[in-house]
């Protein structure tokens, strides 16, 4: 942990101003959905859920927080921040029996940084039938990316993309296609502060029986600051860092309603999130996190517990309106 006083500079002051400015622009766009002309309804939801469980815990307000390799899905950027090379496996049970696993590897080489995942989601025993009357069998629904990411930094800044190769299969049904993501971040006053953004998910399906899937695609704008830290007196002194993590995310285009309610088609979703983490010394953490928004999952919380050199998290996020909970476990590692 960093025990430094701030130190603001002037050069780092007109780099905040300047960042903030842009990313203002960007969203406040009068119509965001037309920066991609895409159809309405998306398949492939998975990818606007966090595939750690770090990342669920904070209401996924990671666009600017460091969770390992698992930012090839949020912000690529980020990967060229991280202290050593690392990977991240995790499980998510979601709603409906539908299960989601992820791993990635974080590859740190001086100023760049290379990053490989594998996200599935998928869901089984459905019955089929083609008349009324007894089930013809069962079928399976399931998506996956695989995603490859490279990132650079130079200083305070650094930028990343991640390529998606996706493919999603329902029934006898299947698809492939491609997405990319972009996104940089910047560290300012003794990297006590951290600002990031990532435009996600731009590319295109192929069609799945007649029509094409829609991606998800989505612009995040997000900040990291730490707040206080506090220490305990006496022999076993024991820091405890408190951060908050604060999300923009605005939908470029129309989605079903998997996770949002009340929504105009003519009105993409957006979404604010802010989460509270502390920091025990680097052995414990602990978070909470809350969504404002059209979404059924407000609020969500995660602990986690770190003996070197693994790290291992859990997150717990509750679903408003009856549908059950959401429990997502996690391990990492760095090397």
């Amino acid at each position: 942990m960093n025990s430094q006083s701030f130190r603001p500079t002037k050069r780092a002051y007109w780099q905040t101003v300047s960042v903030l400015f842009v990313l203002l622009g960007i969203l406040i766009t009068p119509n965001p959905k037309h920066l991609l002309a895409q159809d309405t309804g998306s398949g492939l939801d998975f990818l606007n859920i966090g595939p750690s469980s770090r990342i669920l815990s904070l209401a996924e307000a990671s666009t600017a927080t460091l969770t390992g390799s698992s930012a090839i899905y949020t912000n690529p950027a980020l990967l060229s921040f991280e202290s050593a090379s690392g990977a991240d496996v995790g499980y998510t049970l979601w709603i409906g029996d539908i299960n989601n696993q992820f791993a990635s590897v974080n590859i740190l080489k001086d100023r760049f940084s290379y990053g490989f995942g594998v996200y599935n989601s998928g869901s089984g025993g459905f019955e089929a039938r083609d008349t009324p009357g007894p089930s013809a069998g069962s079928f399976s629904i399931s998506y996956l990316s695989l995603a490859a990411s490279g990132a650079y930094r130079f200083g305070d800044l650094a930028v990343g993309a991640t390529g998606h190769l996706l493919r999603e299969e329902v029934f006898s049904y299947r698809a492939s296609g491609f997405a990319f993501t972009a996104g940089a971040a910047m560290e300012l006053l003794d990297s006590r502060v951290r600002l990031g953004a990532v435009l996600q998910h731009v590319g295109e399906m192929n069609a799945l029986d007649l029509v094409s899937t829609t991606l998800p695609s989505s612009f995040r704008f997000g900040f990291k600051a730490d707040l206080i830290e506090v220490r305990s007196r006496g022999l076993n002194d024991l820091p405890v860092l408190f951060t908050l993590h604060g999300d923009l995310n605005q939908h470029l285009n129309d989605l079903p309603r998997v996770d949002f309610t009340g929504e105009s088609s003519d009105d993409p979703a957006r979404f604010f999130s802010m989460a509270i983490s502390a920091n025990a010394s680097d052995l414990i953490t602990a978070q909470i996190g809350y969504r404002w928004g059209p979404t059924e999952r407000p609020v969500s919380t995660g602990f986690g517990v770190y003996v070197k050199p693994v790290y291992v998290h859990y997150a717990f996020v509750p679903f408003s309106t009856g549908f059950g909970n959401v429990h997502s476990l996690g391990v990492r590692t760095h090397f």
